[in-house]
């Protein structure tokens, strides 16, 4: 990914062949002004991401030092949930297996239990 994606700005190749070196230069200057304002949009963007950095100012080292952070922590934070998760459908898994066990077995008792009403009575 380069610095100029996402930045709609003319490319240098662009302008006419008559342009003057003083206008060629101010055209440069302009292109590179937008892709460092760019830059900078971007590290605001990425600082007000960061819950422990929102509004604060920070130097654009402190910026991705603490993004990483903040990423790696998400991830643990969403690796233990991924786990919980995992957990959470064993156990379902489980108590279904035991529900149609438990039915299975009121079934035959029903069933059974048929056989043994008195005189051929049945409820």
């Amino acid at each position: 990914m380069s610095d100029n994606d996402d930045i709609e700005v003319e490319s240098d190749e662009e302008q006419p062949r008559f342009q003057s070196a003083a206008d060629k230069r101010a055209h440069h200057n302009a292109l590179e002004r937008k892709r460092r304002d760019h830059i900078k949009d971007s590290f605001h963007s990425l600082r007000d991401s960061v819950p422990s950095l929102q509004g604060e100012k920070a130097s654009r080292a402190q910026i991705l030092d603490k993004a990483t952070e903040y990423i790696q922590y998400m991830r643990r934070k969403n690796h233990t949930h991924q786990q919980d998760i995992d957990d959470l459908k064993r156990q379902n898994a489980l108590l279904e297996q035991q529900g149609q066990r438990e039915s299975r077995s009121r079934s035959l008792f029903l069933g059974s239990s048929l056989l043994f009403l008195p005189h051929g009575r049945c409820k």
